[in-house]
């Protein structure tokens, strides 16, 4: 007669199950051996099979630092104080992060399921959050592009707010998760607003650079050319050739916002840089007709060739003094005037 629980040990130890398959494993081998039944060898490569597996488990456990499991570690201020992993609903604005083995090219995942290791923001880290904001005035579910259509420019103008001043840090590029359907009929309207570099390079610091990281003459110069980072950094991802009514509406926008930050920076007090600050209006007055052509441009043609006209008067070099002047970060040689927008 074959013994059940030579079977079983066998059975459970191939489960996985080792310390329970060691058990079974031992007293068949008692019964066998009092009862004359069949099984020895199977109760015997249970207990092998299950032997093998707590050895294992065993090294695991004095070589594996299983700390990056656990959750992270909040300061008396809030900050991650010790790295960690959580759910992306754990994320709150101002914590740095690493969002696991991804990176998203273009669509950034939903608000769903995702688990993201949160670290202090001095160490090496892929992302930082900065804004949130719950999306209002829908019905149903207004999908993917309805999303994208709100969250890339609210994202866009939290960050500004966020990062006042966005060429001390190099390229940057911003992203967002948001609610899927599921979540969406579950009630969740939220969209986080996060921020990259580009690719696999990571951060070392924070990006944060709002008024309170800026003394008056910097804060002032920063608020003037606002308008005009947010309206390049909202350029369409389709090109002029793709979608020329699109490319239309934004050199529109471009056009008023440059007018506004001319009218600002008119106005402001910055005598430590009045030449180049002079210079640099100097030089977007004489881009603005460009922009205004853009507007009306009758093909993509005739709207490239005013694009380039535009460039033309970007202010690169009127912008270096201004920065130098104010002690912010000096853009690298041929950086614009402006903020880059997202890459697509």
């Amino acid at each position: 007669m074959l013994n059940p629980l030579a079977v079983a040990a066998l059975v459970t130890s191939l489960l996985c199950l080792a310390p329970l398959g060691l058990v079974l494993g031992i007293v068949a081998l008692v019964q066998i051996s009092r009862k004359g039944q069949r099984g020895q060898g199977l109760a015997i490569a249970g207990i092998s099979v299950s032997g093998v597996v707590l050895v294992l488990a065993g090294i695991a456990l004095t070589v594996v630092d299983f700390r990056v499991w656990a959750p992270p570690e909040r300061g008396d201020t809030g900050e991650i104080a010790k790295p960690g992993w959580t759910s992306v609903h754990s994320i709150e604005v101002g914590d740095c992060f690493n969002p696991g083995a991804w990176m998203p090219d273009r669509d950034t995942p939903p608000l769903g399921g995702l688990n993201v290791e949160l670290v202090p923001c001095d160490e090496p880290h892929r992302a930082e959050a900065y804004a949130t904001f719950a999306l209002s005035g829908q019905g149903g579910f207004p999908g993917r592009d309805g999303i994208a259509e709100t969250a890339f420019a609210r994202c866009t103008e939290f960050y500004l707010d966020y990062s006042m001043d966005p060429m001390a840090f190099g390229r940057l590029q911003t992203y967002y998760f948001h609610p899927d359907e599921r979540g969406w009929d579950s009630g969740r309207r939220t969209v986080l607003c996060w921020v990259a570099r580009p690719g696999s390079a990571e951060l070392d610091f924070s990006v944060r650079r709002d008024a309170s990281n800026l003394d008056s003459p910097q804060l002032t110069f920063l608020t003037a050319v606002k308008p005009l980072n947010t309206a390049t950094a909202l350029r369409p991802a389709k090109n002029p050739q793709q979608d020329l009514a699109g490319a239309k509406v934004w050199a529109g926008r471009m056009a008023e916002a440059q007018t506004e930050t001319v009218d600002l920076l008119k106005d402001a007090e910055l005598p430590t840089a009045e030449q180049p600050v002079g210079q640099l209006v100097t030089e977007l007055e004489a881009g603005l007709p460009y922009w205004e052509q853009a507007a009306e441009a009758p093909d993509a043609d005739a709207f490239l060739q005013a694009l380039r006209s535009v460039d033309q008067h970007n202010g690169e070099q009127p912008l270096r003094g201004i920065r130098a002047a104010l002690d912010l970060p000096t853009p690298s040689a041929g950086q614009s005037a402006v903020l880059e927008g997202r890459d697509e």
